[in-house]
């Protein structure tokens, strides 16, 4: 029997929290897993041409690529309040500087929060420009789920998202699933700040996977990991993520993934659904006709 999700939504605290669009920061060249020195593009300020839907992979000189706006604090009381707080799918406004008034999305959580706006409004942004998050979300449950842990997710995209409940399981369109063991940095830390990375270190086996075709937003199944409060190998465990930076040459490192649903029995199954991207969910792209 197939029945709509039935979530606390109406109970929950939305309040406002604030960061700025963070200024780049480098310190020159590192070395990839293989000793050669590379110059790493991507974290932090304003990428004008990388957004969520956009392929992770093939990025020149990427190295954990945050499509769309990037923001933080810099006071670290603030700025543990916008982590634990902020949720994938958050409505963000842009409240000072020349895009003051434009309003779009939280799309990702790495060490900053990635906000996706429209072209012509992300244009007129600049770094240090302040940005207001509707964040709503923490606490949120699925009626009947009491042993599923929902993990920074805003409840209205929860909802747009496909997930039914069939013979007392929740059933989440994912684009693919992945093995226990390419699962690398971020382990053992806690699920609410901190994204964790599919391991991009061996070829052979992100070619087997698949990789290559991930894109910023997608969702995606790990098996056999719990993320609840901290995270690591459960057997017979599921999490559900979504896919919020790219590609890394270092070791232990890959395309980074938040995490959104996870249980330790079998109350969540998979099916595949090419589609399953927050830029679907959100409206920020158009499915392209088949």
């Amino acid at each position: 029997m197939r029945v709509m999700l039935k979530t606390n939504k109406d109970r929950l605290v939305k309040m406002a929290v604030m960061g700025e669009v963070v200024h780049p920061s480098s310190r020159g060249y590192t070395v990839d897993f293989e000793g050669k020195p590379r110059m790493g593009l991507g974290m932090s300020g304003i990428k004008y041409n990388v957004t969520v839907g956009d392929l992770c992979y093939g990025w020149a000189e990427e190295e954990h690529m945050e499509p769309g706006l990037s923001i933080s604090n810099r006071d670290p009381n603030e700025n543990a309040a916008l982590s634990v707080l902020a949720c994938i799918g958050n409505e963000v406004k842009v409240v000072t500087g020349e895009a003051r008034g434009a309003k779009g999305y939280i799309i990702g959580k790495h060490g900053n929060f990635m906000a996706w706006l429209r072209e012509e409004d992300q244009e007129k942004v600049n770094i240090g420009d302040k940005i207001q998050v509707k964040a709503w979300g923490v606490g949120l449950k699925i009626e009947g789920f009491d042993d599923v842990k929902v993990n920074k997710l805003d409840p209205d995209l929860l909802e747009r998202m496909g997930i039914t409940v069939e013979n007392g399981r929740l059933v989440v369109p994912v684009v693919n699933e992945f093995p226990a063991y390419i699962m690398g940095s971020g382990y053992g830390m806690w699920p609410v700040t901190i994204d964790y990375d599919i391991q991009t270190t061996c070829p052979e086996v992100y070619d087997e996977l698949g990789l290559k075709k991930l894109r910023f937003g997608d969702i995606v199944a790990l098996k056999d990991q719990l993320n609840w409060w901290g995270r690591g190998y459960y057997k017979g465990a599921i999490t559900i993520g979504v896919v919020i930076h790219g590609w890394s040459s270092h070791a232990g490192h890959g395309p980074g993934v938040t995490t959104l649903l996870s249980t330790k029995s079998d109350r969540i199954i998979t099916k595949t659904d090419p589609d399953a991207n927050i830029a679907y969910y959100l409206g920020i792209r158009e499915k392209s006709k088949k």
